[in-house]
């Protein structure tokens, strides 16, 4: 016979009694004990919050003798939203898991995390633990070993979460009223202060100030970029002279540089709501691009620098993403001989404004010329109302210079870099007005010159220029359809030394891309058609004194100079910005480096 434990006997049984549950108030066990305190804000009242809530827990452990509090944890100014940045959080945590704690105090689920997941998860993590590891909330009064607290715990950590939603809302309308009635958040940043009352308290809303001995500073920033100095060549160049910065370190770096460039409050403007939190749980900020709203205030304060010096800058700096190097590009354009008034295109500029490119063609006159065709330079007959006959329907396209164009690249075919074949460099050329593009071959130092032939030695290929920005400007200027490529046969010319080719588009030829049939074998492929312009219905081709006058440089006296390598200029009256020569940039550094030592009292 075998005791079943209460004094009788079973056969072939034996009772063994389950463990008691665990009684954090009993006083068979000693618990060691962690507590948790948390403000969420850095403010002087919820400070003082933070110390009384450790005061608090120091005479809880006096009502309880079985809890021995080793340690008390706390987060200063830190959201409960998120784990990151909550540092005495995770170190309580990872002190849990090694076994240094059975228990951990904390006021309530919103203290200990305000995000659903976490709460949970953490609590079952610890709970699974050998031995287990259990959270006591006091003012929701939920031990966390206890068997039934796991409904309740979603409960209050699915409240706690709402809540945070709801703060987040309600701060995302109170940002917005304040932005929309002009309420600007304006720290100080480097050249600025704000200013003090009587007392010496900040005066809330009020427009920034500046400070001179400051400012210098970011007007050099300007100038050495605007002069083409790197964002890097200029942090190491501040680092070297042991330049302060707002925080009275001495390491510079480019993305300091950059928001420095970047900042539209230097020409004294705010613009609110830059950034914002995208993510409520893991707190990633993400830039502003109109998600919400935003209102740019101008003339808020005083400018360091001019708001032209600014937007200079900006182009700039989206330039030098795509590899654009040296000073600000400036508007070019040819004053003289058969290219007056043709714009040299930069075509990684930044740009597609059309209006600059006819500013720049009609900022120098035709010279008191008027170009007129003399008719009897053709023949003794009057030859108007015939036409000639347009190339396209003429020549074979493989023979022909050709150009493909859409809103993002112009490509040249094989006849255009076999007729430039020996020729290392070209600019590409823009007259608006007239609907030319045109190419010429140039020295490597000319304005924005292109590679044409990169390896002389190599078979001859098509040639292809990127050019977005450019590429929405020519599509404006011509009102082309952005779905189309259009292509334009040119003209080659050769005059002694010279050799130009030249594409009229006003004769281009639009392309479309078609799906394909549904029963073509390569489905997946577009086609190409050629479309027949509107204007073309009823004509062969140009009236020829009007193709005369487009072409007037065939018809050139022979010993008439053409000028076609006649130098660009800056575009008179566009460049608003002054920016530095070489001497001048020198300059300036060497006087920064003065005054900076002057301050260090060297």
């Amino acid at each position: 016979m075998i005791s079943n434990g209460n004094g009788t006997s079973t056969p072939n049984r034996t009772f063994i009694p389950a463990k008691p549950k665990i009684d954090i108030y009993g006083a068979e066990r000693v618990f060691r004990v962690c507590a948790y305190c948390r403000v969420s804000t850095d403010n002087d009242a919820q400070l003082s919050s933070f110390e009384l809530q450790q005061a608090h827990y120091q005479q809880l452990m006096g009502t309880h003798p079985n809890w021995d509090l080793r340690m008390i944890y706390a987060d200063e100014g830190i959201s409960g939203t998120s784990l990151k940045k909550r540092d005495d959080f995770n170190r309580m945590i990872a002190a849990c898991e090694r076994g240094e704690y059975d228990l951990i105090v904390t006021k309530s689920v919103s203290r200990f995390a305000r995000n659903l997941v976490d709460c949970v998860s953490l609590v079952r993590k610890l709970k699974r633990q050998t031995p287990p590891v259990g959270v006591f909330f006091e003012t929701d009064n939920l031990n966390t070993l206890s068997e039934d607290s796991e409904l309740m715990l979603s409960f209050l950590a699915t409240f706690a979460q709402e809540e945070s939603v709801k703060k987040s809302e309600s701060m995302v309308w109170s940002l917005r009223e304040r932005f929309k009635n002009g309420k600007l958040l304006t720290p100080a940043l480097l050249g600025y202060e704000r200013p003090r009352d009587a007392v010496g308290n900040y005066i809330k809303y009020a427009p920034l100030q500046i400070v001179e001995s400051e400012a210098v500073i970011v007007r050099f920033i300007f100038d050495a970029f605007l002069a083409g100095k790197s964002t890097r060549e200029i942090a190491e160049f501040l680092t070297d002279i042991e330049c302060p910065t707002k925080t009275g370190g001495v390491e510079w770096n480019e993305g300091s540089i950059n928001y420095i460039l970047r900042n539209e409050r230097y020409c004294g403007s705010v613009l609110t709501w830059k950034t914002f939190t995208a993510d409520l749980y893991e707190h990633k900020h993400k830039r502003n691009r109109q998600d919400r709203d935003q209102y740019l205030y101008t003339d808020q304060h005083e400018a360091i620098v001019s708001v032209e010096t600014f937007e200079a800058a900006q182009v700039l700096l989206d330039n030098r993403k795509h590899h654009v190097r040296g000073r600000l590009p400036t508007m070019q354009v040819i004053g003289d001989g058969i290219f007056r008034g043709y714009v040299p295109i930069n075509h990684h500029w930044i740009n597609d404004d059309p209006n600059a490119y006819y500013q720049a063609s009609n900022s120098v006159d035709n010279g008191g010329q008027v170009r007129r065709v003399r008719r009897s330079l053709f023949s003794a007959f009057d030859l108007e109302g015939y036409q000639v006959v347009r190339g396209q329907f003429m020549t074979a396209r493989s023979e022909s210079p050709t150009i493909a164009v859409t809103n993002n690249k112009i490509s040249f075919n094989v006849v255009c870099a076999r007729r430039f074949i020996d020729v290392p460099y070209i600019q590409l050329l823009l007259h608006p007005s007239e609907r030319k593009i045109a190419i010429r071959p140039c020295k490597e130092n000319a304005p924005h010159s292109i590679r044409w032939r990169p390896d002389p030695g190599k078979p001859v290929i098509q040639k292809t220029i990127s050019c977005q920005h450019f590429g929405n400007a020519l599509f404006q200027i011509m009102e082309w359809n952005p779905d189309y490529l259009y292509r334009i046969r040119g003209t080659w010319v050769a005059r002694g030394s010279d050799q130009i080719i030249v594409f009229n588009l006003s004769n281009a030829v639009p392309a479309a891309f078609l799906e394909a049939e549904a029963d073509d074998s390569d489905a997946a492929k577009k086609r190409r058609v050629d479309l027949c312009p509107e204007e073309w219905n009823d004509t062969f081709g140009e009236e020829f004194y009007e193709y005369s006058l487009q072409n007037s440089f065939y018809f050139l006296a022979p010993r008439t100079d053409w000028k076609a390598q006649a130098s660009s200029i800056a575009v008179p009256g566009l460049d608003q910005v002054p920016v530095l020569t070489d001497a001048e940039l020198e300059e300036s550094m060497i006087n920064l480096r003065k005054r900076v030592g002057s301050r260090h009292g060297e």
